[in-house]
């Protein structure tokens, strides 16, 4: 028999009231100290790459591409993405050009801020209007995925996958591949 009067006694959980040590503290914080939080958004969306702040690629591979990309393309990659919440996988970022007007274009998973890929982009300075002002020289590429190497045609295509998912590039000269979970 059970009783029925028998008084059940509620769970509770205790939560720590000490804030958070020093030590605790996100580290990017420090990144954006004595800015306004306007200068701070700024920054924290800013689509050109930092290398102090991004974990390099371990074991980079770099692979001959000469990919011509159409100027629209161009101005895709150039322009780059910045993750604004927890379900944008992919950042895509630029660095300043280098003395030549070329540019890299690095595409990083947005949560470990770890490089994946590089595309090294060069400017055709007479160009004509068919094929875009500019090629995909190189890709430079993690080549040691957990364990896994990669070669270069698959790193390739999963660059323009990428690139075709997140910032709607074209990439007229190539077929489509078939987008997997990236």
């Amino acid at each position: 028999m059970s009783n029925s009067n028998a008084k059940q006694e509620e769970p509770t959980v205790s939560l720590p009231a000490s804030p958070a040590t020093d030590s605790e503290v996100d580290v990017e914080e420090d990144l954006y100290a004595g800015m306004t939080d306007e200068e701070a958004w700024r920054k924290y969306l800013s689509t050109k790459y930092e290398h102090s702040s991004k974990k390099p690629i371990k074991e980079p591979l770099t692979a001959p591409w000469g990919l011509p990309i159409s100027d629209a393309d161009l101005e895709k990659l150039k322009f780059g993405v910045k993750s604004r919440n927890m379900d944008d996988k992919w950042d895509v970022l630029n660095e300043d050009p280098d003395k030549d007007s070329n540019i890299s274009i690095h595409i990083l998973r947005s949560w470990s801020q770890e490089d994946c890929y590089i595309l090294h982009i060069v400017l055709k300075p007479n160009s004509d209007n068919n094929s875009g002002s500019a090629k995909i020289q190189s890709i430079t590429w993690e080549g040691n995925k957990g364990g896994l190497q990669c070669d270069a045609e698959q790193a390739k295509k999963e660059a323009v996958v990428v690139s075709r998912m997140v910032l709607k590039c074209e990439f007229e000269t190539l077929p489509d591949y078939p987008s997997s979970p990236l």
